[in-house]
């Protein structure tokens, strides 16, 4: 009788054990399937959002360069410039960027440049004149090289689109027409679908982009070009590996997840990234992508020549 009563002990032990451990790992089993299924709609979310922004900024692009083209062919905007007259320009060209502005909803600048690649007139101030800019503005050189409009991001003194015409006067080229359009409407537009994008430059342009210099630092080696954004998205991104990003990926911090991709200059050499950001829950592993694999990671980015 005892003997039966302490295998029934053992028995009930055993069975004990085995419930715990069938409900341990069902709850890991169903635990591990919704943080699969999290990841995996993050990752979704990531990939989307990265295809807007490269998708919105093509047309941040192409509508810039649609301006350019058109303020190029003005036939008043011609008359005044080929007869020097610097007053009549800007008037011309803030009455056009006011009339565009209210028909599109876009901001903004305008400026020419001279046959030398020195400022003619800047629709912002029209006091700065004969800066020279040919040693730090290469889209300038390109297009008067090839007498072809460009469309491209540029570090100035700001990071910004530069959509770039020539003026052209029976084949010779005899100055340019810059339309400078900031990344606020990108920003805004990614907004709307529930993104937040940061714009980070690599510190080493502040030389060049010296409007930049009282912007936030980020780990100390990217300026951040926002004029605004969310602080705690912000510090999430600060303490992130953002020191070990490649051309393209994904990575978690806190509760936010990140996507990101390369800005490229003339030479092919990083200006910095674009960082899309969406709040996340679930965790996921650092992932960058190496340029040789990713080819395409970046079209978006490539120099456009009409």
């Amino acid at each position: 009788m005892k003997l039966f009563e302490k295998l029934n002990s053992k028995i009930d032990k055993i069975m004990l054990v085995f419930t715990v451990v069938v409900l341990f790992l069902s709850f890991y089993f169903v635990y591990s399937l919704k943080q699969s299924y999290l990841q995996k709609e993050t990752m979704q979310s990531l990939d989307n959002a990265l295809f807007l922004t490269r998708n919105l900024l093509e047309e941040e692009e192409q509508h810039a360069l649609s301006l350019s083209l058109l303020l190029s062919e003005d036939r008043t905007f011609l008359e005044a410039f080929y007869k020097n007259d610097r007053k009549a320009v800007f008037q011309i060209i803030n009455k056009k960027i006011k009339s565009l502005k209210k028909l599109q909803g876009y901001k903004f600048e305008v400026q020419v440049h001279d046959k030398d690649l020195h400022t003619y007139i800047r629709s912002w101030n029209y006091s700065i004149k004969d800066v020279p800019l040919a040693s730090f503005r290469k889209g300038l050189v390109l297009v008067k090289e090839s007498k072809k409009p460009l469309v491209s991001i540029e570090v100035g003194k700001r990071l910004n689109i530069k959509a770039i015409s020539p003026i052209l006067k029976n084949g010779v080229f005899r100055g340019s027409i810059e339309v400078i359009e900031s990344f606020d409407h990108l920003q805004k537009k990614l907004s709307e679908h529930g993104y937040a994008l940061f714009i980070l430059l690599d510190k080493k342009y502040l030389n060049i982009a010296s409007s930049l210099k009282k912007h936030p630092l980020v780990l100390n080696r990217f300026i951040l070009v926002n004029n605004s954004y969310d602080k705690h998205s912000l510090q999430s991104l600060k303490n992130s590996h953002i020191n070990k990003l490649q051309s393209y990926g994904y990575f978690t911090q806190d509760t936010y997840a990140f996507a990101y991709f390369s800005i490229k200059n003339f030479s092919n050499k990083n200006l910095g990234y674009f960082v899309v950001v969406l709040q996340n829950s679930a965790p996921l592993v650092l992932k960058t992508y190496d340029e040789s694999v990713q080819k395409d990671a970046n079209n978006s980015h490539k120099v456009i020549i009409r």
